[in-house]
């Protein structure tokens, strides 16, 4: 063999032996990293990350995790919400605990498909937020603001401040919530926080809205809390909560608790969660006896009276999310 041809062969070599240590180098990278899925389209267009091109929507990568690897260093937090399949543009179920609570997290990726809705028996009842799931066309929902309640019966048969379904006034501000003002969402689909009356929510564009506080975050700063009882610094109780991220989805909080043992969580603590899952708004809404979380026609949390008993309550309103109309199974949850 001529030294010609020989070092031809030794240089083909050589490359052979770099792409097999390179081929090493990247599969030591993915052992590191693991896999990431993609986050909204928001949020890839404002990290100027690059998706992989195995992302698809088709039957066949149904159920595979989509290759997202343009955030190396996220938070647990942080990845717990973005990380998600191929199917899921619905939500995302995510468990949470603390010292005398636990309950559930669910992030919304389109907010757009969010509204006010109110129980069907106004004037008479209330309802539980599985019916108004069911009768208003949605996966999911949770409880809202609250109600007129001059017996103290409970039945949540009048809803408690301005609200607004789908830009069409349902309640006026008759019967105003002094704890903070509307909490909805704007023909931006951004979680609006202010204390607005009938007269200007048109001019705020406010498609949806309930009334209800106290506020807990506004524009990334976390409330201060003051006063006793349960809207006190130091009072415990089941909550739900409503919270928007800088990138557009929405988070909604359930937690437990048995007050008759005093468990449940405090408002510094829901707002510590809250900031940890990168909200920038966040609103209180009714809590204790009525906090409710519906998932597929089910509540997944496990609400209280105030005597001990596991039950919740017929409630006046509820945020619910609408179907986008295709069946694809587009949900999923952290065990």
């Amino acid at each position: 063999m001529s030294k010609k041809r020989k070092k031809k062969n030794g240089g083909l070599s050589l490359v052979i032996f770099i792409l097999v240590i390179a081929a090493i180098g990247t599969g030591v990278y993915f052992a590191k990293n693991g896999k990431m899925t993609t986050p909204t389209s928001a949020e890839n267009s404002k990290q100027g990350g690059e998706v992989s091109s195995d992302i698809t929507s088709s039957e066949d990568k149904k159920d595979e995790e989509v290759t997202y690897l343009a955030y190396p260093d996220l938070s647990e937090e942080e990845r717990q919400v973005l990380e998600r399949y191929s199917n899921n543009n619905d939500y995302k179920v995510i468990p949470v605990s603390g010292s005398k609570f636990k309950g559930y997290l669910v992030a919304i990726y389109e907010p757009q498909r969010i509204h006010a809705v109110i129980t069907g028996k106004r004037g008479s009842d209330g309802e539980y937020v599985d019916k108004m799931v069911s009768d208003n066309n949605a996966i999911l929902g949770i409880n809202a603001g609250g109600f007129l309640d001059p017996d103290f019966n409970g039945d949540g048969e009048e809803p408690l401040g301005l609200t607004i379904s789908k830009n069409k006034m349902l309640v006026t501000d008759k019967y105003p919530d002094k704890r903070g003002g509307v909490v909805g969402f704007d023909t931006n689909n951004k979680l609006v926080l202010e204390a607005l009356d009938s007269s200007t929510v048109a001019s705020r564009g406010i498609r949806d809205c309930i009334s209800f506080g106290p506020y807990l975050i506004v524009n990334g700063e976390a409330k201060q809390m003051t006063g006793s009882g349960a809207f006190g610094p130091k009072g415990r109780s089941a909550r739900s909560v409503i919270g928007q991220r800088e990138d557009g989805i929405v988070l909604l909080l359930c937690v437990d608790g048995d007050r008759t043992k005093g468990e449940g969580a405090t408002l510094p603590e829901v707002i510590d969660i809250m900031k940890k899952y990168g909200t920038v708004n966040a609103s209180n809404l009714d809590g204790g006896t009525s906090c409710q979380l519906v998932v597929d026609g089910k509540m997944i949390n496990d609400p209280t009276s105030l005597n001990g008993e596991h039950r919740s309550r017929p409630v006046a309103s509820a945020f619910v999310l609408e179907k986008d109309g295709q069946n694809n199974g587009d949900n999923s949850a952290i065990k």
